[in-house]
């Protein structure tokens, strides 16, 4: 007789009570509930109001996939206005409203991620993504249970100064804001920058919103520099350093991180204020959302997108932000499969466990090939172009995995 998972369980069952054992069984869930905090107000809010319609997409999609084991999943989300100290108050409510059925959440900032770590033991701990590419959350040591959604952001320094060698520069630029966002990757890129043979002949600190473009700018010329990464901004600073530059006649080629790569902040610039960021470079975790050639999941999110939010900025365009939390969702979603199906409970350590059992994972379209969790991050990007003429940020490099 052909022993299957539901006889294996009934015979299990049968022959504990007829040894007199009492049988322990644990009450299946009704579902299983996510949280989330997003910057719905504040500084981000333009950000935050653009993501928080993906967690409605992706409920609609994973439920009609027969949710998690065939309980359907659930988003809680709500507003932190960008401040930790308000995500942190979401997160430990969360936790007291929605017990043992939270079995994730999705944070806002480095800052709450940092501010909860010390939070996530016994009966507190939840497996746990975020819009953050913080290097020092990559370490499944000191943070078992969080994860980045892509590389960090010496990761994605090193695909950017391979990309420089791999187009022949000799040095480089640092511009960054004064932030820890700014700083993260600075000391590590100056030390792959050497192993690379490219001197850092600029290390540059801005005020992340207001900065003296003109002395900034007057540095850069006098350093020389072939090649600038920009890092530590989001909506601000990085394309007045570029027009400000372009105004000053240097030929310096601007890079930048994700958070300076999206093309509704590229397009709205070129719109108010010139072709300048032609050419502009930068490094991608994904594919662009209008970048669907094979990519099945793609297609899937775009059709129900399209169904779901027509009249809004969702109905045709995925934005990077909402790209990014997208993928964090689907990288919990896989942990929660891969457990639940393996006969697992839903607990931080078993999801932490198959969080690092993730390899050659095919997303369907999110990453340029399949991916692999490698100290709970997927270091994997390439770098895109973006042309005024298009309107569009197109690929320049093959796929790094670092």
């Amino acid at each position: 007789m052909k022993q299957t998972r539901r006889t294996f369980i009934a015979t299990g069952a049968a022959a504990t009570a007829a040894l007199g054992m009492p049988t322990i069984l644990r009450a299946q869930p009704s579902e299983y509930v996510i949280g989330a905090s997003l910057p719905l107000t504040g500084p981000f809010a333009t950000a935050g109001q653009l993501v928080a319609p993906a967690f409605t997409l992706a409920q609609k999609l994973i439920n009609d996939e027969g949710g998690i084991g065939g309980t359907p999943i659930r988003f809680v989300t709500e507003d932190s206005g960008y401040i930790p100290q308000n995500a942190l108050a979401n997160y430990q409510r969360a936790l007291a409203t929605e017990g043992d059925a939270l079995v994730a959440y999705f944070g806002d900032s480095t800052g709450f991620m940092k501010l909860v770590a010390p939070e996530l033991t016994g009966d507190q701990a939840r497996l746990m993504g975020s819009t953050s590419f913080a290097s020092e959350l990559a370490n499944p040591a000191t943070n078992p249970y969080q994860y980045l959604a892509g590389p960090s952001y010496q990761d994605q320094f090193d695909i950017l100064l391979q990309n420089i060698k791999d187009a022949g520069g000799s040095n480089v630029a640092f511009i960054f804001s004064n932030t820890e966002f700014g700083r993260d990757p600075i000391e590590h890129g100056k030390m792959r920058a050497e192993e690379l043979g490219i001197e850092v002949v600029l290390e540059e600190s801005t005020k992340p919103q207001g900065a003296d473009i003109p002395t900034h700018v007057t540095k850069l010329a006098q350093s020389g520099a072939e090649y600038a990464i920009l890092q530590g901004y989001v909506t601000g600073v990085w394309p007045q350093l570029i027009g400000g530059a372009r105004q000053f006649g240097l030929p310096t080629q601007f890079m930048g991180t994700f958070w300076g790569m999206e093309k509704l902040i590229a397009d709205r610039v070129t719109a108010e204020a010139g072709p300048f960021l032609d050419g502009y470079q930068g490094v991608m975790p994904y594919r662009y959302f209008y970048d669907r050639e094979d990519a099945p999941r793609y297609q899937l999110f775009a059709e129900a997108a399209k169904e779901m939010f027509a009249g809004t900025p969702l109905e045709n365009y995925m934005s990077t932000w909402t790209l990014q939390t997208m993928c964090a969702l689907e990288i919990a979603i896989k942990a929660l499969r891969d457990t639940v199906e393996g006969g697992k409970e839903p607990t931080p350590d078993n999801l932490a466990e198959a969080l690092s059992g993730i390899t050659d994972w095919d997303t369907g379209g999110f990453f340029g090939g399949p991916v692999s969790m490698i100290d709970n991050k997927i270091g994997t990007g390439r770098v895109y172009q973006y042309s005024t003429e298009s309107g569009l940020f197109t690929p320049t490099s093959d796929w790094f995995t670092v």
